[in-house]
């Protein structure tokens, strides 16, 4: 495993002061690390899926992206 990738998940991490956030963040993890590959994705009712596939479609287009600081001070 890359260690680079690791450090900056920890740095990430480490720079959220929102407590929720955080839970959330710790529930997802925990449920990732527990479920079998594409699981999470099959419980997903089909209105969620498109919600994902139309997030992931948008995020391709650079003029719908805000830089991380810009997402962190929205969540203040």
């Amino acid at each position: 495993m890359s260690t680079t990738l690791r450090a900056s998940v920890h740095q990430l991490v480490d720079e959220i002061e929102d407590e929720q956030l955080l839970e959330v963040l710790r529930e997802f993890l925990s449920l990732r690390k527990e479920s079998e590959p594409g699981k999470l994705w099959e419980e997903l009712p089909e209105d969620k899926k498109q919600e994902v596939l139309s997030a992931l479609q948008e995020s391709e287009d650079e003029s719908t992206l805000m830089t991380r600081e810009e997402f962190l001070k929205s969540k203040k």
